[in-house]
């Protein structure tokens, strides 16, 4: 089975940005202030049908989380932005 690691991006707006995903993201990164980046694996060859919707979205630190969405959520990793000035989390919901 071949496989690709696939890069996605989320942009820091307070907004649930969702993307069709095989597998968890592998890992996470900043290169831009106003957006977080992951990376995950793609298998070539599974069938489309076989993605799975995720929801993501970018919170700072000690910023709250939005009280609309659902409680279950989980924290995929930090990253450094603004000369390490601000701390971005890429957390998932449900």
């Amino acid at each position: 089975m071949a496989a690709r690691i696939y890069r996605y991006e989320v942009p820091v707006d307070d907004a649930v940005h969702t993307f069709d995903l095989h597998g968890d993201p592998q890992a996470v990164g900043c290169r831009r202030d106003d957006v977080v980046e992951f990376w995950a694996i793609h298998h070539d060859d599974e069938a489309p049908g076989s993605y799975i919707s995720r929801r993501f979205l970018v919170v700072g630190t000690g910023h709250p989380l939005p009280s609309d969405l659902a409680a279950t959520r989980w924290h995929w990793g930090a990253v450094y932005a603004a000369d390490d000035q601000i701390v971005w989390h890429l957390v998932e919901v449900w």
